[in-house]
């Protein structure tokens, strides 16, 4: 029997905070409804939405598969960012336990064991991972993990009272990159972790039944991607070829969402493909074309058998 997995990083699905914003949000829910009917997941990975409100709002517009199969009867809504966005897991059935994943404080490389940690609480994990142990059939049981790592927006230096102070080089511009990639390479690391300790707990299938999916705001062969996949017995191969894309920016197609599976999951795909074909490049609208009822990302299915 065909078990299939899709992400889809839907844009900005906040809650309504008036009329106007509540207008929007219906209309959006109709379009994201509309796309993730034509998925047909039987685990569905989310990226930015903002509650279980609104995840529960999508569920109720989705049209139950053909078929014995129910809709989504579970959920797993992750914490939230500064900015109200958050991961969440949706599953026709089979959920086994469930969790999110979370740290006030990411761990970054040290050169001796006796050095302090270089950044402190200045890095914490921004949106939470959300976690799933799914009954996947004739699959076995495998590990879902749904993660929104740290976008490439450079990231400012700021002063004790947390204002932010304007780069006039471009060493200081270089500076922001430099953040940004440290905290998304340790929310990485702390991902890698995860994995590992999943893999120590269940040998007799952990290596084997493994997901990693989600926005990793990172192309393929990026150290992000390489952190998170591993090596050796626990490590993660993507399910889907190199030259693909995930989203336009300035014209430029870029391949930014991904999933990694272990070994065994990987000889069991039989599809695997972005729904890219009416994506739009959001970065060329104009302000009177936001907010978008489309997401500016594509959706990508899975599917195992």
């Amino acid at each position: 029997m065909a078990f299939t997995i899709a992400t889809y990083n839907v844009k900005d699905l906040f809650d309504a905070r008036d009329e106007a914003s509540a207008l929007h949000l219906n209309r959006k829910l109709d379009v994201l409804a509309g796309v993730i009917d034509t998925l047909d997941a039987d685990v569905l990975a989310l990226q930015e939405v903002s509650s279980e409100a609104v995840v529960d709002a999508l569920r109720a517009r989705l049209r139950p598969p053909a078929g014995s199969r129910g809709g989504y009867s579970t959920r797993i809504v992750g914490t939230a960012d500064a900015r109200g966005i958050c991961c969440a897991l949706l599953a026709r059935e089979g959920v086994r336990s469930a969790e999110v994943h979370t740290a006030e404080q990411l761990d970054f490389p040290r050169f001796y064991e006796t050095d302090p940690s270089p950044f402190g609480a200045r890095i914490p994990l921004r949106r939470g991972i959300v976690r799933a142990e799914i009954d996947a059939g004739d699959l076995g049981v495998i590990q879902v993990l749904v993660l929104h790592l740290k976008s490439a927006r450079p990231l400012p230096l700021r002063r004790a009272n947390g204002e932010e102070v304007d780069p006039k080089t471009a060493r200081e511009r270089a500076e922001g990159e430099l953040r940004t990639m440290a905290w998304r390479a340790s929310e990485a690391l702390f991902v890698r972790g995860l994995v590992d300790e999943l893999c120590a707990k269940q040998p007799a299938h952990g290596a084997a039944g493994v997901v990693v999916t989600g926005d990793f705001n990172d192309v393929p062969g990026s150290t992000t991607l390489r952190i998170v996949s591993g090596d050796g017995e626990t490590g993660l191969h993507s399910a889907i070829e190199d030259g693909n894309f995930s989203v336009i920016h300035k014209g430029a197609k870029h391949q930014i969402d991904h999933m990694l599976v272990s070994a065994g999951l990987h000889a069991k795909i039989r599809t695997a493909r972005f729904f890219n074909e009416g994506l739009r490049d959001h970065s060329l609208l104009e302000d009177r074309d936001l907010p978008t009822p489309d997401s500016d990302h594509a959706p990508l299915v899975v599917r195992f058998g």
